[in-house]
C-alpha cells in the first residue's frame, strides 16, 4: 500500500508540474530568447473565449495588413508583483512589436487578478499617441467594461479608439466642466477688452480744435483665443491626410514582428 501511495503522489506531482509549466509567466516572456507565437493576441491569462480571441486576432491582423501598425494584446492571470509598465515595455522591445525602422507597435497588457492594464507605444507611435490620450483610452474605453468582467468589450473598444486616434478621428476632448471653465475665462477676458476699449476711447476725446487725437487701434491689442485643443480634430497635424502612418498595405496579413524601441511613454490604470 505504501508503494501505491508513493506512486500516486509522484503522478500527482508530475501532472501539477506539467500544468504549472504550461502557464506562461511574465518572467518568461520578457527574456530575450523567448520566441512568441506568431500572432497578435496572446491570452496567457485565459480571460477570453475562443471566439473572442479569434475575432480580436482577425481585427488586429487586418489593421496590421492595411496600415503596418501592430497592436499586440497580452493577458496574464497575475503578475506576481512584476511592474506592469516594465512588462509592457519589455514585451514590445524584446518581441520587436511593430515594423522595422518604423517602430510603430502598440502593446496592451492586462492582468486579471491584479486588476491592472497598461498601454505602451513604440517611439515611432508616440507623437500620435501621447500619454494623455493613452490614459483617456484606458479610463474611458477599457475600465468600464473591465469592471463588468467583459474583457473582450473593453479590449475591442480600446482597439477601435486607437485606430481612430491614429487616423485623427478620436474624440479626445477634455471633460465638459473644463470646457465650461475655459469658456467663462474667455468671456471675462473679452469683457475686459471691451471695457478697456471704452476707457481708451473716452480719454481720446476732449475739447480743443488743434488737439492731437490717437484713436483706439485693435492692432495694439494682441490676444489669442485658441479654444480647446483636440487630438482628434480634423485639422490637427496628428491626423493629416498625407501622413505616412496610413500609407500602403504590408500585404499578406500578419507576418511577424520586427520593430521594438519601447520605453519612452505609456499609461496605466486599475479597476
Amino acid at each position: 500500500m505504501r508503494s501505491v501511495g508513493v506512486k500516486i503522489f509522484c503522478l500527482s506531482f508530475f501532472f501539477c508540474s506539467v500544468f504549472s509549466w504550461a502557464q506562461v509567466s511574465p518572467y518568461d516572456v520578457t527574456k530575450k530568447d523567448y520566441t512568441p507565437e506568431v500572432k497578435l493576441v496572446h491570452d496567457f491569462g485565459n480571460i477570453l473565449n475562443a471566439v473572442e480571441r479569434s475575432q480580436l486576432e482577425n481585427k488586429l491582423v487586418a489593421y496590421d495588413d492595411s496600415t503596418s501598425t501592430q497592436i499586440v494584446v497580452v493577458t496574464f492571470k497575475n503578475l506576481d508583483g512584476y511592474p506592469i509598465e516594465l512588462l509592457g515595455n519589455e514585451i514590445g522591445e524584446n518581441w520587436g512589436v511593430g515594423q522595422k525602422d518604423k517602430y510603430n507597435g502598440i502593446v496592451i497588457v492586462v492582468s486579471d487578478e491584479d486588476r491592472k492594464v497598461t498601454l505602451r507605444g513604440g517611439y515611432g507611435i508616440q507623437a500620435k499617441m501621447p500619454p494623455t490620450v493613452e490614459k483617456l483610452i484606458i479610463d474611458r474605453e477599457m475600465i468600464p467594461s473591465f469592471k463588468q468582467g467583459n474583457y473582450y468589450q473593453g479590449l475591442d473598444n480600446a482597439v477601435n479608439a486607437i485606430q481612430k486616434q491614429l487616423a485623427g478621428k478620436y474624440d479626445a476632448e477634455p471633460k465638459s466642466e473644463s470646457g465650461d471653465a475655459e469658456g467663462i475665462i474667455f468671456f471675462l477676458v473679452f469683457l475686459f477688452i471691451i471695457i478697456l476699449f471704452i476707457i481708451i476711447a473716452s480719454k481720446g476725446g476732449g475739447s480743443g480744435g488743434s488737439r492731437s487725437r490717437r484713436g483706439f487701434n485693435w492692432g495694439d491689442v494682441i490676444f489669442t483665443s485658441g479654444g480647446t485643443s483636440s487630438w482628434g480634430s480634423g485639422g490637427s497635424s496628428w491626423g493629416s491626410g498625407g501622413s505616412s502612418w496610413g500609407g500602403g498595405s504590408s500585404g499578406g496579413g500578419f507576418g511577424g514582428f520586427g520593430g521594438g524601441s519601447f520605453g519612452g511613454g505609456g499609461a496605466s490604470g486599475s479597476w
